[in-house]
């Protein structure tokens, strides 16, 4: 039977409709006994393989298969069978189960498919499925090792040292209703007890069933070829960083670098930004507009954003000890301290006078505005008005507009564990469009990436506290393009944060709620504390903006069409955010990454 090289497992969920997945190569001319006969060889000796396996604490007469394709993976037609698809692989393999090893329905299509062309017909019945089935066979010990093991050179189970203890976290499979994963997790709970392991803790929600143990190396061996485990794998690691950053005061904090009186500007159109002493000598003028709304930040977002087109990546300069500004700060104050925009004033005419004013008072020609309307999903057509302005804009004045994408809960009440389970599919999902004026073509249009799994040191003794993302793969709320005509939008995407699956607070949870799921940024009342945290496409916008001022720094007559060329010339896709992607096709890989990540 063939070997393929271990790929990533990625669970699909269940009852869930699921894109059709184009490409490979139409159905082979195939000798009919050879590969019929071939088929069933290879499906008796998995049978036969798991069969072996089974322990007495283990006997089920459930089966899980692994098989491969030669064209499309063809799920309709194995649920037709009475089989669950499992997971999908890059390599056009599926992860099936059958509740009984019989697969008598699948027998019968392979005996039809062998008897030849029926009278009338061009190909034997069932081609367009039999024909495309490369290989049959067991989901091996290998393919549970989980990615975090593989990181660390764990590929096959004679990697584990017997007598070495693990701590680890064991999934199961989503096999269908709660009961029968139930009691799949006790059988597989009463095993490792009984050879010594512990069970620390599990979860068994809708659909993900698990439990952290810690077990000898033997024992691990042992439970990565039991059938009814998906993965087996290291808990996930904290985010110290973010919450040691909490605790510094300005007595103890890297010392501020000096910037230049004539370094770049980005204008801040938001909710103001406030007073801090990271920013007294580089704040050189905030307006409101209308001026009737002042320049505070009362509502907290301004700063936060200003915080990020400043620092960059601050998490990184403090984990290295250093706190280097890239830019000067203006700011243009056109929300409420409710984040609403002014009743009186419409904001195409208040995006206008906020961009033309900053621009001609102090020669700003970087913006950000991380802000959208989010009544106005983008539907396909035309750009609404808000857009239009900036476009304008951006030409008249030649200035990099920059804006977010938007955010989007990907998932709530009782479906909310499906943004663990249905991640990334969701956000191809028409709801997932982005919010207006992201649609603008003279802007540069940013979408959000995660900085990694966003978990704290509290949860690592909970395994139902679950990540949705690892570094570098889409943020679960990043909204989508394309743009008019099938443009290209997002533009680029960039660090924004994360959201952590909660099961005791019942909610998704991001940076605003625990710090190491989001970005960190100044907080508006320093008084208090001096950093906070944030998770959206809010903080991913001005992370391009800190790039685009490292641009202008080193050209100051570079045309705004030069520093969006620069940037976009630079970005590229992150591998782990492709590798995530693939299997959704070229296309989605566009809509929900655009060009990439700025690397300049």
């Amino acid at each position: 039977m063939a070997r393929y090289d271990h790929l990533q497992l990625v669970r699909l969920p269940e009852r869930f409709e699921r894109r059709k997945h184009g490409g490979g190569s139409p159905p082979p001319d195939r000798d009919l006994a050879a590969h019929s006969t071939r088929l069933e060889t290879e499906l008796d000796a998995a049978i036969a393989t798991q069969q072996r396996r089974r322990k007495a604490e283990f006997v089920d007469p459930s089966l899980i298969l692994r098989v491969h394709m030669s064209g499309q993976l063809l799920e309709e037609q194995w649920e037709q069978l009475g089989l669950t698809v499992l997971s999908s692989d890059l390599d056009r393999s599926l992860v099936l189960f059958a509740s009984t090893d019989e697969m008598q329905e699948f027998r019968r299509r392979l005996a039809v498919w062998k008897a030849g062309i029926p009278e009338g017909k061009k190909a034997p019945s069932y081609n367009g499925f039999i024909a495309t089935i490369e290989s049959i066979g067991a989901v091996e010990p290998r393919d549970r090792i989980g990615v975090r093991f593989r990181e660390d050179g764990f590929t096959e189970s004679s990697d584990f040292e017997d007598n070495t203890p693990y701590l680890v976290d064991l999934e199961l499979w989503d096999l269908g209703e709660r009961r029968l994963r139930e009691r799949k997790l006790e059988q597989t709970e009463a095993y490792i007890e009984a050879r010594d392991g512990e069970v620390l803790d599990r979860y068994i929600g809708p659909s993900i069933t698990m439990a952290r143990i810690r077990v000898s190396g033997a024992l691990l061996k042992t439970l990565l070829a039991v059938e009814a485990v998906a993965t087996i794998d290291q808990p996930p690691q904290p985010d110290v960083t973010t919450s040691e950053a909490y605790d510094l005061t300005l007595d103890n904090v890297p010392q501020l670098n000096g910037v230049a009186a004539d370094a770049p500007l980005i204008g801040i159109i938001d909710s103001g930004i406030n007073a801090h002493p990271f920013f007294d000598d580089i704040l050189v003028g905030s307006i409101g507009v209308p001026a009737r709304l002042g320049s505070a930040d009362d509502f907290g977002h301004g700063t936060r954003v200003g915080g990020v087109a400043v620092f960059g990546d601050l998490r990184a300069q403090l984990a290295a000890g250093t706190l280097d500004r890239g830019a000067r700060l203006c700011s243009a104050k056109v929300v409420n301290e409710h984040g609403a925009f002014d009743d009186r004033r419409l904001v195409p005419s208040q995006m206008r006078e906020a961009i033309t004013t900053l621009n001609a008072d102090y020669g700003c020609r970087i913006f950000v505005i991380a802000l959208g309307d989010t009544k106005r999903p983008y539907d396909g057509g035309k750009v609404g008005t808000w857009a239009a302005t900036l476009d304008e804009l951006a030409r008249e004045l030649d200035v990099v507009i920059i804006v977010s994408s938007g955010n989007r809960s990907p998932r709530g009440g009782n479906r909310l564990e499906q943004a663990v389970t249905q991640y990334p599919a969701y956000l191809l999902e028409d709801a997932n469009r982005f919010f207006e004026p992201a649609g603008a073509m003279n802007v540069l249009t940013v979408g959000s990436l995660a900085h990694g799994e966003g978990l704290n040191a509290q949860h690592l003794a909970e395994v139902m506290v679950r990540p949705i993302t690892r570094q570098n793969e889409p943020s679960p709320f990043s909204r989508i393009g394309p743009g008019v005509g099938g443009a290209t939008k997002p533009d680029l995407v960039d660090i924004g944060g994360t959201l952590i699956y909660d099961p005791v607070v019942q909610r998704l949870r991001k940076g605003e709620e625990v710090p190491s799921a989001g970005v960190l940024t100044l907080h508006h009342a320093f008084i208090n504390r001096l950093f906070t945290a944030g998770s959206g496409t809010s903080y991913a916008a001005p992370r391009v903006a800190f790039s685009a001022a490292q641009i202008l720094g080193r050209m100051p007559t570079a045309s705004a069409n030069l520093i969006r060329a620069l940037l976009v010339g630079s970005a590229e896709i992150p591998e782990a955010a492709s590798e995530r992607m693939a299997l959704l096709g070229g296309d989605a890989i566009r809509s929900v990454l655009g060009h990439g990540m700025v690397d300049c």
